[in-house]
């Protein structure tokens, strides 16, 4: 029994071999895009990545972005971040008000301060100077983890749409940025009401007022974020990551309404969230039941390298580079580093072996990445429920942290 058992593993193994050797697309000029917009019906790529802090995963996106971008008529990128705290990139990219490391610094989350995403603004600004609106690239947030960037919005454009705020609309505003500092459920749970009804109000007038759609449109999402914010942090831990997953979906769908509904954009963030596997109920899941054949969800594996993790060292943030060794025997990376060696692509959305659609051990590494307790480097999820492609990079090098803004 033992030997026909290692028989029939070894068989399997053989039969993944052929097929990964046979079907794997080098990471070349196009950076493996061809083979996707080669579906002509993807209009949203899903961008995922192995972990926050290995600088290639963000090298690869973004080259790929600028190849979709100059070949394809891409025009969003999107980023794990804000929605609102995100405009302030875009007002960068769009027109050069502020600067790039400003805007990164605004978005309150230390793994997205890199020099990668420092190169990737500047180099979408560079782009726009001198392009007509129709043919400008932007750059948009769709989380909502965030209040600070929703409260300083409102407040800057309430004059504009004459909106006086009464004494305790200033206070449910602070409380909001409480909300963000502490996570507190109980005062989530006490201002989601009165939030409810100053959402109402701002919006009414916001509808009611002369401006253009597109500032009416952004405006009224910047409210709904504020209310997904709330309504996140007023429920369970478990529940908040099932609406947040939910919520980041809705925003793709708010970015397509204010930007136009055929637009081309990336999606970019962890391999869990544009994971369209529908037991995690992950945003990539609910994109693939709107969006269909329009989203392409594209995971990424790695076998060793460098990553940029950090810890917190009296109450201060520190970030380190970090090795980690080659994957283990028999996880996606090693079995890839065996039978490949070298960065490429592959396109699961054809025939494949039934190893793929079984559960197998991936890399899935988390924010924390450096901290006592989150240490992690694996999870276990059925490849051809998750991605419709994954990208093998053979060796990582750490993300860059960029000049911090005092």
């Amino acid at each position: 029994i033992f030997i026909f058992i290692a028989q029939c593993v070894n068989a399997q193994i053989h039969s993944i071999e052929d097929w990964v050797k046979k079907n794997n697309i080098s990471i070349d000029s196009t950076y493996g895009m061809n083979s996707i917009i080669g579906k002509p019906e993807v209009q949203i790529i899903g961008f995922g990545e192995a972990s926050h802090g290995q600088g290639s995963f963000f090298t690869h996106k973004i080259n790929s972005f600028k190849w979709l971008v100059e070949n394809e008529g891409f025009r969003i990128f999107a980023l794990e971040a804000g929605f609102a705290e995100s405009l302030v990139i875009n007002q960068y990219v769009l027109y050069g008000k502020g600067s790039a490391k400003e805007s990164l610094t605004y978005l309150n989350y230390g793994v997205w301060q890199i020099a990668e995403f420092v190169e990737l603004i500047e180099w979408m600004r560079a782009y726009n100077v001198n392009k007509s609106a129709e043919k400008r690239i932007m750059f948009y947030g769709f989380d909502c983890q965030m209040s600070k960037g929703g409260v300083d919005y409102i407040k800057s454009v309430s004059h504009i749409i004459q909106y006086n705020f009464r004494h305790n609309e200033l206070s449910l505003l602070d409380d909001l940025l409480q909300l963000q500092r502490t996570r507190d459920r109980r005062l989530a749970k006490r201002i989601h009401p009165l939030l409810s009804n100053f959402i109402t109000s701002f919006a009414k007038r916001i509808s009611d007022s002369d401006q253009d759609v597109t500032f009416k449109r952004t405006s009224l999402t910047v409210l709904e974020n504020l209310r997904y914010f709330c309504d996140t942090e007023r429920n369970s831990e478990n529940q908040n990551s099932l609406n947040r997953a939910r919520f980041m979906a809705d925003n793709v769908q708010n970015i397509l309404d204010i930007e136009g509904k055929n637009i081309k954009m990336v999606l970019s963030a962890h391999n869990g969230h544009i994971s369209t596997n529908p037991k995690m109920k992950e945003a990539g899941f609910w994109l693939k039941k709107k969006f269909e054949g329009k989203y392409y969800a594209l995971g990424y594996e790695f076998n060793q390298g460098k990553i940029l993790g950090f810890d917190v060292v009296d109450e201060e943030i520190v970030f380190q580079e970090l090795t980690i060794q080659p994957s283990a025997k028999g996880t996606l990376g090693n079995l890839l580093s065996i039978f490949v060696g070298k960065d490429c692509l592959l396109d699961l959305t054809d025939s494949k072996p039934v190893w793929f659609s079984k559960s197998q051990t991936i890399s899935d590494i988390m924010g924390c990445y450096g901290q006592r307790g989150c240490m992690d480097r694996y999870t276990k999820t059925n490849l051809s429920l998750s991605y419709n492609g994954i990208i093998y990079i053979e060796y990582t090098e750490a993300a860059k942290r960029m000049e911090i803004i005092h």
